[in-house]
């Protein structure tokens, strides 16, 4: 199962589609880590995509007091025996540093984190065995993986996406960036 990851259009609804243009498969599934929801659209708005699932959280750019979001902070899905939690890590501080959100992650039992709102692609797998900072130790290994974001990069990145695949218990993270 290949599933792409997004996160951060920021209004560049467009970047989606130029992302499904130039992969060379149809993922089922888009997972979207926040801040451009409204973006996505362009996927469940249009018969193009029908077949593909999307499961979303919301941004701190997602939503106001007077027009909340109807996503959550946070969520978990399980395709499998592979549990994902996702996030866009704003209540995280995860620009501060990914303790917080990987002590919750560890809790909740998840083979993966993605998390977003960094605008920095990252990818790194935590052993298990690890303790962490609140002293958990893992029971098993952790993915920990940002896509980057999709409509404003930071750092001088190109825009980004990722592709996490999961095959026989596997699981891979791989960076992909939009073609010019």
């Amino acid at each position: 199962m290949d599933i792409l990851v997004i996160s951060d259009t920021h209004g560049r609804r467009h970047a989606i589609e130029q992302v499904f243009s130039q992969l060379n498969f149809r993922p089922s599934t888009v997972l979207f880590l926040g801040d451009g929801l409204r973006d996505l659209s362009v996927i469940t708005g249009n018969d193009r995509y029908d077949g593909v699932s999307v499961f979303a959280v919301a941004g701190n750019c997602d939503g106001s007091i007077i027009f909340p979001s109807d996503e959550p902070e946070v969520r978990s899905v399980v395709f499998g025996t592979t549990r994902i939690v996702m996030m866009h890590g704003h209540t995280f501080d995860v620009k501060w540093g990914l303790g917080e959100a990987i002590c919750y992650a560890a809790k909740q039992n998840a083979d993966v984190l993605l998390y977003g709102h960094t605008h920095a692609p990252y990818e790194k797998t935590l052993p298990a065995g690890e303790r962490l900072r609140d002293g958990t130790v893992l029971q098993k290994p952790l993915l920990v993986a940002n896509p980057g974001s999709l409509g404003s990069p930071h750092y001088g990145q190109e825009p980004g996406f990722g592709v996490l695949t999961i095959r026989d218990g596997q699981l891979l993270f791989s960076h992909g960036t939009l073609n010019a």
